[in-house]
């Protein structure tokens, strides 16, 4: 008989997230009751669990890296939780917060943006080691040294300024850093987004070996399906602020159900013209995320739309093909119900 194995208690559990932008705000425009809302984030709920890698696609707009950015509190959410290691950090004070960020980094996107272009690059490794009061500049310039060895950077490049070294040694310098603290979760946010082809590769298989060696868990953002195939366990879809769909990666790259999704791996680069498949490009662009279409957000843009789409926002719930899905099109699982309570569209 083969015994139940307990899955684990999720490392990070983000509940009906939201994070909202206030435009036009003007005094008057405000004393008119005229300002407009930007919904980045708007009800997103996902677990990660241990030493797993969560990938988030989607077009440009869709609230990918807002959702990173809120999860680590760079932006502060508008409502709902974020809870690490069982520990609600949205109800952090300040101070509680800057503890909690020892174990939870982030890896920006552009690595020349990202540090102060006067430090010198130990100094950049350091500087989370000196915010949080670990060590004495002995310690810390040793463990810089470590970190960049750790990276494949050799101590020649201690000394260096920022504009002295390649993008791609600079992204290396980006994640010693955000490892300087020895967290358990990193957000990387489009690491390899501003990188050469050839350097995409060495920073992946990077991260791929620091996951593995240092049993990380990643939430990885990209809008590159070949890049999320190689490092993602599981990959969440997002479309105007909302996860449309949500499973393994062998589930969403080998019967991708959400009209969306399918479009998105329709649209990736195949070098086999016999991989490539019919359906097209999504189409159109995306919707303004002030005045969001009423119904399912896509269904402006869905060949398959039918007329309940354009009133109802459909709930994600576990489809029969066994991930979660946002679409009235597709069958449910004749044995899961919904496993999230219906989104009413603000």
């Amino acid at each position: 008989m083969t015994e139940n194995v307990p899955t684990p208690a999720p490392l990070l559990s983000v509940k009906d997230l939201h994070t909202h932008f206030p435009v036009g705000g003007g005094l008057l425009t405000k004393l008119r009751g005229q300002q407009q809302i930007v919904h980045a984030l708007d009800g997103v709920s996902v677990d990660i669990a241990p030493r797993q890698t969560l990938a988030i696609i989607g077009e440009s707009g869709s609230g990918k890296s807002t959702m990173g950015r809120s999860i680590l509190r760079l932006e502060e959410p508008t409502g709902g939780s974020v809870s690490f290691r069982g520990r609600d950090i949205t109800s952090l004070s300040r101070e509680e917060l800057r503890r909690e960020r020892q174990h939870m980094q982030m890896v920006f996107q552009n690595p020349y943006s990202s540090v102060n272009k006067r430090n010198r690059l130990v100094d950049i490794i350091a500087e989370p080691l000196r915010v949080h009061g670990v060590g004495d500049a002995s310690s810390r310039r040793q463990r810089s040294v470590e970190l960049l060895e750790l990276v494949g950077l050799n101590r020649d490049f201690l000394h260096r300024y920022p504009h002295e070294v390649s993008g791609g040694q600079l992204q290396r310098v980006g994640i010693a850093r955000a490892l300087a603290t020895n967290p358990e979760f990193l957000v990387a946010d489009e690491p390899t987004a501003s990188l050469d082809v050839s350097v995409r590769a060495q920073v992946m298989n990077l991260l791929t070996d620091l996951k593995s060696e240092l049993g990380l868990t990643m939430m990885f953002i990209s809008h590159d399906l070949a890049v999320v195939s190689y490092i993602a366990d599981q990959i969440a879809v997002m479309y105007l602020g909302r996860i449309v769909e949500i499973g393994s990666k062998q589930q969403l790259e080998s019967a991708p159900q959400h009209p969306y999704t399918k479009a998105l791996f329709a649209a990736a680069p195949k070098p086999d013209p016999r991989l490539r498949k019919k359906e097209s490009a999504p189409l159109g662009e995306v919707p303004n995320a002030i005045t969001r279409p009423t119904g399912c957000f896509y269904s402006p843009r869905c060949p398959l739309a039918e007329a309940k789409c354009f009133t109802d926002y459909p709930r994600l719930e576990t489809k029969a093909a066994g991930q979660q899905v946002a679409c009235h099109l597709v069958a449910p699982s004749p044995l899961v119900g919904a496993t999230q309570l219906p989104i009413t569209p603000v």
